[in-house]
């Protein structure tokens, strides 16, 4: 079996759009496992988010969160963070005051205070998602600039995409731009998107990078499986990259192998089509 990594991103691929994870999908997943290869799920989500659903498979499986901020098991053990100098995030919200009310500051922490938005905030951006889903999670502060006090993983705007639009612009433009790395994740079909704003050379391909040398893995014995913008960098880092039937339609030009939808067990399809055959 060439393939000994298999690189899986969670919303959109491994997560069907009831946000579960399918028999199919855990068999195939569990196949792989049992013939050597190791599993990694890489995720836009914040780790304490990703985790109850990567809880769900039934081995152990490393976890590269927030866009490749974070490397960790599931056990609570840290082996890598590239997050985003307080300094600097302070800069970007400073440079990017009009779209304050769709910023959110993430903490790799527990608790309430692990995401932090101004009191405010717009309810087109995430902080409806967060009061509906995550609440325990959420502080609301007078000032977002003023409450970072520590390095955030990482600083993210939420909302429509015309109203987004302007700010990469603006950051690509601005004296922050070789200090950052701006990566998007699109939901054009829920008229959402969100600007992620990493550290420089922070992104799911460079901690995937660090992740196959720390298991002396070349990369072109790893498979990485994605739907979305934010997994560009990891599909092109790995020796076979698998796009969702269900990706960004300005995804689908013929770059990567294809397979079946999430909802359609994807993941178990690229697993048996490119690891078993």
């Amino acid at each position: 079996m060439p393939i000994r990594l298999i690189a899986i991103d969670l919303d959109g691929t491994l997560l069907n759009s009831s946000n579960e994870i399918s028999g199919e999908n855990t068999q195939a997943l569990t196949a792989a496992h049992q013939a050597g290869a190791e599993v990694v799920v890489v995720t836009g989500r914040r780790f304490h988010s990703a985790r109850p659903f990567v809880e769900q498979i039934p081995f152990p499986v490393t976890v590269i969160s927030s866009n490749g901020a974070r490397i960790g098991s599931t056990a609570g053990e840290v082996h890598y963070r590239n997050f985003l100098p307080a300094e600097m995030a302070r800069r970007v919200l400073e440079l990017a005051i009009k779209f304050r009310p769709y910023a959110v500051a993430i903490f790799d922490r527990p608790g309430a205070g692990q995401v932090m938005m101004q009191v405010g905030a717009s309810h087109q951006g995430p902080l409806a998602w967060y009061l509906r889903n995550n609440p325990d999670c959420l502080g609301l502060v007078p000032d977002l600039h003023a409450a970072i006090a520590e390095d955030p993983v990482h600083v993210t705007f939420g909302g429509p995409p015309s109203t987004l639009e302007p700010l990469e612009a603006a950051l690509r433009q601005s004296p922050c731009a070789a200090e950052v790395h701006l990566t998007w994740t699109k939901y054009l079909t829920r008229n959402v998107s969100l600007l992620d704003v990493m550290n420089r050379g922070c992104s799911k391909g460079s901690a995937l990078a660090f992740w196959s040398a720390h298991q002396s893995i070349p990369s072109h014995d790893v498979m990485a499986i994605g739907d979305n913008h934010n997994d560009l960098e990891m599909l092109e880092f790995a020796g076979c990259g698998v796009m969702m039937a269900n990706c960004s339609a300005d995804l689908n030009d013929g770059r990567w192998l294809r397979t079946f939808s999430n909802d359609q067990h994807g993941v178990a399809e690229a697993i048996r089509r490119y690891v078993f055959q």
